[in-house]
């Protein structure tokens, strides 16, 4: 909705007679349609929580608008807005190299009308296929190179992108981090893979780095004394669709899913400017340009400038010098500031927190969890035979205990889901779930014990137990007594009000057995929007009783939200990592969870998993 309201403003701020008057606003709706894209946390539930004014680039009007949204469904000032604009514009901005401007002279220039529903709301879905199939016949029959600001390549380009977002349906599917991830580290392997370009060092920028739940495009950072040999082998990429450009600082190319992956070269002298700016976000660069004008310097990807005229107000703010920094670390302390880690440049009071501490003061940045900090891993699913209600795992319990030794960690949870009540009565779930003890106690007995104290890697009897309609947990008290304990997760009925959900998930939480609440927000990445809870009587809930939030590691939750997650930690609430892996492999995702964390400002002491063994096996039975 943002980014539609902030295309309507862009062109009718084209207008000669609204240029001046809509550049701010302009502005100010492209910003927050940038923020709303990469929030972590669901709109609607950060609006239901009253934390709308947490979100970067939000001001006192657009939160009004949102308001007015969430309550109606509609925004009266923005249906004003979209009557001023040909409703054919909107489809053409999910086509990717179509931006508002250039969508608005093309329907105008080749008299383009759109009236069809989807044009109307500014889908731009398949289901009103004629402004794009209009705007394709005109680039076949070569209208649009007529067209004055356009030319045969631009009409080239125009008709094989239209033709792609056809065949695939969107214009950018956002990626989840997970695959991003992947891609970005391909990527840099066959860099440093080319013979002659060796040792480089490569960094991933942007929201990448960040380790945002979504992302967009993929941005790259290679330090370079040889900037067009890495360039060479960043186009060569076997799996380039298409190299969208090449230059002598960068290239930008196409994989497949129509990502985008641009590259960024650097001599090393210079890097640790380009790596800071290209990080962000976008509104931390902001908040720090502003702080480094103050101080009576300019900032920019190549450095650090001295000015003449400190004066924000100023117009005569000339640079007089540049300074180099080949690491972050150097660019940072230059400022006066520690050393930020880029998951919490967000502009969430982390640049007063670097000053603080650089300063010895107290309240400084907070000593972010580590992956080797994390000794074991709470939620996995085996292949136990325990007739689940929900998809089992792939692997033995002895199987995912020696991946657990690999990794270095004291313990595996193992959470297999209860069994299915559908094929279970009371006693014969009871013996399933026995079972399930009897075989970790006997694999734990395999352990060596020196002096007392076993070496290796114990397993833990858990279970994934689902929170019924009512909030009663489908088993019963004897079956749960034979656990170490278990997490409790709603899997069904997700459409119930906020005051039934929350109820709910409390109710279930009160079994004493139940030490965790498993992907707590209940969302999917890019499939559907978490259901409603009170936040507030969660966190006072879990903080009163010793529960735990869980934040699940797997790619498509990445749930606790870190938004979430930090205001667990300003709580005092814990929180627990689990990858909800169901197979081996799946236990490599915990790197993924503790980002979330980090991203929260969770630190070793918020997280159970940092615990040694008997440390949370006693929190387990006893709380």
């Amino acid at each position: 909705m943002l980014r539609k309201v902030a295309a309507a403003y862009s062109i009718i701020g084209d207008l000669p007679a609204g240029r001046q008057k809509n550049r701010f606003k302009i502005i100010a709706y492209e910003n927050a349609a940038t923020s709303v894209e990469h929030a972590t946390s669901e709109l609607k539930d950060l609006w239901d929580d009253g934390k709308l004014d947490t979100v970067p680039g939000l001001g006192k009007s657009l939160i009004s608008h949102l308001n007015e949204l969430f309550k109606t469904g509609k925004v009266k000032h923005f249906e004003e807005i979209f009557k001023k604009v040909n409703p054919a514009v909107f489809p053409l901005l999910n086509v990717s190299g179509i931006g508002p401007k250039k969508a608005a002279a093309l329907v105008r220039g080749l008299k383009i009308g759109g009236n069809g529903p989807a044009c109307r709301q500014g889908r731009g879905d398949k289901g009103d296929v004629g402004v794009i199939d209009r705007l394709k016949k005109a680039a076949r029959g070569h209208k649009i190179a007529q067209l004055e600001g356009f030319g045969e390549k631009s009409e080239a380009e125009i008709l094989e992108n239209l033709e792609r977002y056809q065949k695939i349906g969107s214009k950018v599917k956002r990626m989840g981090l997970v695959e991003a991830d992947r891609i970005a580290e391909e990527i840099i392997g066959h860099i440093r893979g080319i013979r002659g370009i060796g040792g480089i060092r490569a960094d991933k920028l942007g929201s990448l780095r960040r380790r945002v739940a979504t992302i967009g495009d993929v941005d790259l950072a290679v330090a370079t004394d040889n900037p067009s040999e890495v360039i060479e082998a960043f186009v060569a990429y076997p799996k380039a669709i298409k190299v969208i450009e090449q230059g002598p600082t960068g290239a930008s190319i196409l994989v497949s899913g129509n990502h985008q992956v641009d590259l960024r070269v650097s001599k090393p002298e210079k890097y640790g400017a380009m790596l800071q700016y290209f990080t962000g976000s976008k509104y931390h660069n902001i908040k720090l340009r502003e702080y480094a004008i103050k101080k009576g310097f300019s900032l920019s990807e190549y450095g650090i400038k001295k000015i003449n005229n400190p004066n924000p107000n100023s117009n005569d703010q000339k640079p007089i010098s540049n300074i180099q920094f080949s690491n972050e670390e150097n660019f940072y302390k230059f400022l006066g500031l520690e050393w930020i880690p880029p998951e919490l440049r967000e502009d969430a009071g982390e640049i007063e927190a670097a000053l603080r501490q650089a300063q010895g003061k107290p309240s400084g940045l907070p000593k972010l969890v580590e992956l080797e900090d994390i000794k074991g891993d709470l939620h996995l699913h085996s292949d136990f035979d325990l007739e689940t209600s929900h998809d089992s795992g792939a692997g033995t319990i002895r199987e995912i205990r020696e991946i657990g030794e690999i990794r270095g960690y004291e313990y595996v949870g193992i959470s297999n889901h209860n069994p299915s009540v559908a094929k279970h009565n009371p006693k014969q779930a009871e013996e399933k779930i026995y079972a399930q003890k009897k075989a970790i106690e006997h694999i734990n007995s395999s352990i060596p014990i020196k002096a007392g104290q076993a070496f290796g890697c114990r397993v833990l009897n858990l279970l994934e137990v689902d929170i019924l309609p009512n909030g009663h947990l489908p088993l019963s008290q004897k079956a749960l007594d034979d656990l170490d304990g278990c997490l409790v997760s709603i899997h069904s009925n997700l459409g119930m009000n906020r005051e039934k959900m929350t109820k709910r998930v409390l109710v279930g939480l009160s079994n004493p057995v139940a030490r965790i609440l498993g992907h707590p927000t209940g969302r999917i990445l890019n499939q559907r929007e978490g259901y409603e809870l009170d936040w507030d009587e969660v966190f006072a809930f879990c903080l009163r009783n010793n529960k735990a939030l869980e934040i699940n590691c797997f790619p498509n939750r990445l749930d606790l939200p870190d938004v979430l997650v930090r205001e667990a930690v300003k709580r005092g609430v814990l929180l627990s990592l689990g990858t909800d892996a169901h197979k081996k492999e799946e236990m490599s995702l915990m790197e993924f969870g503790a980002s979330v964390a980090r991203r929260g400002w969770a630190e070793k002491k918020d997280i159970i998993n940092c615990w040694e063994y008997k440390r949370i096996l006693k929190w387990l039975k006893d709380g």
